[in-house]
């Protein structure tokens, strides 16, 4: 009887740890990096493909490597649609965040305001400014720009506020805390503009 020829076991290729890499940041790119992983996918996917075809059948992963490939390739593809979504879903937010610094940088203004006609209403026995020059030298120094009296939200560079009640004396009118002496002509935040009250506080109140 003629004995078997002896059998040796067949060594697999095997996977190229670039082919893999290659895969996995395909997906990624298009699932949530973008070309942020489809740079390196296709860098290497390449360099895989090249080294699986000068390894004499001793690696392997090639259909790996081509798909991140494909899938980094596809992340250029959609870049657009990634910009259009990432500023649909950020550029509400940053757009109320500015919206939030120019209210409060519209409240410290009118504030200010404020301070100047309570000083010189104290030295002028209860008398309201007639106009912003009757205040200037109140302001403190840190207001002494241009722009203080100006709303970041109003595009123009006309004055923003008014004194409501000039030449007026504080004691024809009710309580302090109630009594508005300083607004904003405009209600440019989102409906509201900036007031300020006798007592010294300030808020933000429903445009009239």
């Amino acid at each position: 009887m003629q004995t078997p020829p002896a059998l040796y076991p067949v060594a697999l290729p095997r996977t190229a740890g670039l082919a893999i890499a290659s895969l996995v940041l395909g997906i990624l790119s298009i699932t949530c990096f973008s070309i942020l992983a489809g740079i390196p996918a296709l860098i290497l996917g390449a360099i895989a493909i090249k080294r699986i075809g000068r390894s004499a059948g001793t690696l392997g992963g090639k259909g790996q490597a081509l798909a991140g490939l494909i899938m980094g390739g596809v992340s250029f593809a959609l870049l657009p649609f990634t910009l259009a979504f990432a500023a649909g879903l950020f550029l509400p937010a940053f757009v109320n965040a500015r919206a939030k610094a120019h209210e409060a940088q519209c409240l410290n203004n009118v504030r200010q305001c404020t301070l100047a006609c309570e000083q010189y209403a104290h030295e002028h026995n209860t008398a309201m400014p007639n106009s912003w020059d009757d205040v200037k030298k109140y302001m403190s120094a840190n207001t002494d720009s241009p722009d203080f009296l100006h709303c970041q939200e109003v595009p123009d560079t006309s004055i923003s506020y008014e004194i409501t009640i000039p030449g007026k004396r504080l004691g024809e009118f009710g309580r302090p805390e109630e009594i508005i002496i300083v607004r904003e002509i405009k209600a440019p935040h989102r409906g509201k503009r900036a007031v300020g009250f006798a007592d010294g506080h300030v808020e933000m109140r429903a445009g009239e």
